[in-house]
This record gives structure tokens, sequence and C-alpha cells, in this order.
């Protein structure tokens, strides 16, 4: 058990490099790059425009991740974009950047990845995803196998930040080997068209929206950032653990695009969840596939528990400046995790399953994050870079300004554009940031917000 100079309990500082590096991969590989190739394909009209805005969104991921990198090894404390938005700009914006990360950015990404593992495991085992299990309530089979793996994995990572990292190490190596060999083995069975690559309509125009999906399955490319608090030696750990899984991931997704593109005919695309699973029927037959699926539920799983992992540090933090209750900010005597954060962030995941449609969180995510990080890259710009003392421990963003200048063009203009087509889940996500502020402006002008615990 970690204690501070008060003897009060502490986050333990036990994820190296690979630890950290596995949260990034897994939280990033899960549910969107089996689902919402589907969705980009229909947006973008064709195979090719929908593998460059895959390229896209690699490239964008890849120059957010450089800018954390910075951010990461300048403010190596447990929170994100909490700690950096609360440091540059003030405790507000923090604020707001933590409730779009228990609304948006981790519970309802994480409904998302659940519902998506339970459509596989429907799949895998051949039951009813859409059957009602609880009719009056709305409940079918497939939420209620969602809420189980939420609530299962919640309590598994009250256990500790140790257990967690092995498991991450354990499923990160395991999908990244199957997703490799699946690539090579899809392609050597000789069972697609390379043809139908370049098939299709011309091209729609709604890039912007198809870049808004896209973000959603590149969403967690900033995981270790989270558990900052939790690393070893994190100004050397972070920028390695954010960078090479990063990079990594944009790679694998870009070859698991090339090869569901190559599977299914350009006619039989339609936004599906498990597209996926179509894709390994045409490329393994019944039995192979069987084997796929079951590797691409492990897959969403160690998503699922990633993110189920993650976003609980930034109430932590909150609560630590006053900015969330108390409770949030409690560590368990044994384990030095803050359980009560896992629990509740587990049952906003819950009613979010049991009351939103896929694709609405899928847009809603994208949007709420894109603004988020939008912002705090921007912070980049509002630090004094020269100032530092020993700048040989800070990560210094290569290609500033020029880097966090492409990020934020890409992902402000895709947000604009996507506000036009998908008015609903975008402006959801702007109105999640002005109530943010309210309850952020009411809280501290009448006292109950703002008594910090430090």
């Amino acid at each position: 058990m970690n204690q501070n100079d008060q003897g009060r309990v502490s986050l333990h500082r036990d994820l190296g490099v690979w630890g950290a590096a596995a949260f990034v991969v897994t939280n990033m590989i899960g549910t969107g790059i089996f689902t919402v190739p589907a969705f980009v394909r229909a947006s973008t009209g064709n195979g090719l425009a929908s593998l460059g805005v895959w390229a896209l969104g690699g490239g964008l991921a890849l120059c957010g991740a450089l800018c954390y990198a910075e951010l990461s090894t300048r403010m190596p404390e447990a929170g994100g974009e909490y700690q950096y938005l609360s440091k540059i700009f003030s405790p507000m914006w923090g604020f707001v950047s933590g409730l779009i990360s228990l609304l948006a950015g981790f519970s309802a990404a994480i409904a998302a990845a659940a519902l998506g593992a339970a459509a596989y495991g429907a799949s895998l085992f051949g039951w009813d995803f859409q059957k009602p299990l609880i009719a009056g309530l709305g409940i079918t089979q497939g939420t209620a196998v969602a809420v189980l793996l939420i609530v299962m994995l919640a309590w598994f990572h009250t256990l500790g930040v140790k257990p967690g990292g092995r498991l991450q190490a354990i499923i990160a190596g395991t999908v990244v080997g199957s997703i490799i060999l699946m690539v090579i083995s899809g392609f050597m069975s000789g069972r697609g068209d390379w043809r139908e690559i370049t098939q299709g309509s011309a091209p729609t125009g709604l890039w912007w929206v198809a870049l808004i999906q896209v973000s959603f399955a590149y969403s967690g490319w900033n995981a270790a950032a989270y558990l900052a608090g939790e690393v070893k030696n994190p100004r050397q750990t972070l920028p390695r653990a954010l960078l090479g899984g990063t990079v990594a991931v944009a790679i694998l997704y870009l070859a698991l695009n090339v090869l569901f593109l190559y599977a299914v005919p350009h006619d039989s695309w339609e936004p599906t969840i498990a597209i996926g699973k179509v894709a390994a029927e045409r490329l393994f037959g019944p039995v192979g596939a069987t084997v796929i699926i079951a590797i691409i539920s492990i897959t969403i799983l160690g998503s699922v528990s990633s993110m189920t992992a993650s976003g609980p540090r930034v109430y932590y933090a909150m609560a630590k400046d006053g900015l969330a209750p108390a409770a949030f900010g409690r560590l368990g005597e044994h384990h030095g995790v803050p359980s009560i954060s896992i629990l509740v962030q587990a049952a906003v995941a819950i009613v979010l399953v049991l009351t939103g449609e896929f694709e609405t969180i899928l847009i809603y995510v994208g949007s709420a994050l894109s603004l988020i990080a939008a912002l705090t890259v921007a912070g980049l710009w509002f630090i004094d870079r020269k100032s530092e003392s020993d700048g040989s421990e800070i990560f210094l963003t290569p290609g500033y300004p020029l880097t966090p200048a492409v990020f934020l063009l890409l992902e402000m203009t895709a947000f604009a554009l996507g506000l036009w087509e998908r008015p609903k889940p975008t402006s959801a996500a702007l109105l999640t940031i002005l109530v943010g502020i309210l309850i952020y402006q009411a809280g501290t002008r009448f006292g109950w917000m703002g008594k910090s615990q430090n």
C-alpha cells in the first residue's frame, strides 16, 4: 500500500512501458474497428475513399498522441485532459472535460463497446441479440449480456491496477498477434477480390461524418495519459506508450480495412455492427469464422476493460480538487484504486446501454471527444516551452507548431461539417459542454464545489 506524506493512501506507480502501451492498444482496438468500417463505407460511398479517411484518422491520432506526449511529461499526474485543461486554462475547463469523460468519453464508449461485444457473442453462440428478455423495460438478450460484461469488469478493476495491467498486456498480445494472423491468412485464402477495393459509387462527400466515425474507432490513443499517476518513470514511459501504441494500431487498422474490402463485395456492404463477422465467414468459412469471431469478442472485451480502468482516474483527480463528490477520490486501502469512481462509471454506462442506439452513441462520443481533444491540444500554444529548467526530461512535440495546428484544423472542420449532417448527436456534445459550464459556475458560486482534498 502506498501512502503520501500525511499517511493517506495514494495511487501505486506499478505500470511500465508495456503495461501502459497495452492500455493504449486495448483501448483503441475494440468495437470501433470491427463495427465502424461499415458505417464509414456507407458515408464515403466507396472503398478507396474509406481507406483515405482511415489513413487520415490515423494521422490525426498520431498528431494528437505527439501533443499529448508532451503534455503528459509536463504534467505526469492521473486525469489526462482534466489535469491539462485545469492547469493551462482554468479549473472550469478541467471540470467540463471530466464531465464529458463521465458521460461520453468513457461511459458512452463503454456502452457502445459492450453492445458490440454482445453482438459478436450472439453470433458466436447463436442466440438472438434482439430477442426481448424483459419486454416491459425494453431489455433484450443483447443488452443484458452487455450489462453483465460491464458489471464483471468493473468488479475486476476494483482489485488493483497491477492485475488490471497484466490482464491488458495479455489481451493486447493476444489481440495484436491474432489480428496479424487474421490479415495474413485472410489474404492467403484467395477467397476475396482485390478489385472490390476500387468498386462502389462515386464519393458521397460526407467524409467529415466518416472522420467523426473513424475518430470513435481511434479513440483511446490517449489512454496512458489518464493513468499517468500510476506509471513508473512517467516522463520516459508515457511518450513511448502513447506513440508506440498509436502507430501500431493505425497500421493494424489500415490492414484490417483493406482485408474487409477485399473480402466483402461492394454490393454486400451495409451499415451493420458485425462487419468483421461478415468478412470472416467469407474468408474462412463457418468454422474459421467462429474462431475469428471469438478473437474479435476478446478484442472488444479488452477495450471495455481498458476504458473501465482509465476513466475513473479522471473522476479521482476531480474529487481531489473538490470538483466531484469526495467519494470519487477515495482509494481502497488494500488495492489503492478509486473503487467508487469505477462503480459510478459502470452505472452510467449501464444506463446508456439500456437507453441508447449504437450509431447515435458513436457520433455523440466522437463529437464530444473531438472537442475536448482539440481544446487540450490547443493548450500547447499557451505553455511557455522555454521555461523548463531541465528540458531533457520533457518530450517536445515534433513539428510544433504545425502538428497541433493540423490536429485542430481537421478535428474542428470534421465537427463543424458533422454538425450540419448529424445535428442531434453533435449538438448533444455541445450541450454537454454548456451544462458542464453551468454546473461549474453554480457550484463555485454557491460553495459546494472547489474545496480541495489535497
